[in-house]
């Protein structure tokens, strides 16, 4: 592991559309994806959770000042989805770390990375669009953090 990105438990793709009714009509008619979570995480920001067996499936819908990793692509017209990002998990620190010192001695971008909730959900936007042509998200979570995807529903 320590010398490349972690690849395994993957668990999210990540899309981008124009408007989230639409995306959400479309899921339902064409996968059948009736059951979802809305949230407004901030005010240039909507998104669309569902789960679909052990894969989750977001659907995020920008406005007006969010940060470039979301506005850098053409946006799909409305109804239709383009991916984003694959979500990772990360379970533990070492593996976290390990991935950072890859991102770092590689140079590759981290176009969004943090910590919320008192650090018990740590995430990065790694930019693996040269290779991938989309961005992957690592996930790491702790405590309350864990129950953060608890009120998405299941679907299928």
């Amino acid at each position: 592991m320590a010398d490349r990105l972690p690849m395994e438990h993957f668990y999210q793709f990540g899309y981008l559309a124009s408007d989230i009714d639409a995306a959400a009509q479309a899921l339902r008619e064409r996968f059948g994806i009736t059951r979802t979570r809305y949230k407004r995480p901030s005010d240039w920001m909507e998104t669309l959770h569902a789960w679909t067996g052990d894969t989750m499936v977001e659907v995020i819908v920008c406005g007006q000042g969010a940060p470039a990793l979301y506005t850098d692509f053409a946006l799909p017209p409305p109804g239709d989805l383009r991916l984003h990002h694959l979500g990772r998990r990360i379970m533990d620190d070492a593996v976290w770390q390990a991935m950072e010192r890859v991102v770092a001695a590689r140079g590759i971008g981290t176009d969004m990375m943090g910590a919320v909730m008192n650090g018990q959900l740590r995430y990065a936007y790694v930019d693996t669009r040269a290779m991938l042509g989309i961005y992957t998200e690592y996930v790491m979570l702790r405590g309350d953090a864990l129950k953060i995807y608890d009120d998405v529903p299941q679907n299928g």
